[in-house]
């Protein structure tokens, strides 16, 4: 399926890990923020629905990897 789009495996990881970081922020300032904010979590919902398309694209990590991904 990557190929399709013309990504390596190797591409689709780094972009994988790439929208992990994104997650990230955007917990973060959930963390921060007195109140929900509307458009900040429907940007995270879009960016945690493409790290998952992302993760079934990539298919199996090494363990390494692995434990980035879900740390």
């Amino acid at each position: 399926m990557a190929q399709t789009f013309g990504f390596s495996q190797d591409e689709l990881k780094l972009l994988l890990v790439a929208v992990r970081h994104m997650r990230r922020t955007f917990a973060q300032a959930r963390k921060i923020a007195p109140e929900p904010q509307p458009a900040a979590e429907a940007y995270a919902k879009l960016y945690d629905d493409l790290f998952e398309k992302l993760r079934d694209m990539v298919g199996p990590v090494p363990d390494q990897i692995e434990d980035v991904l879900e740390g």
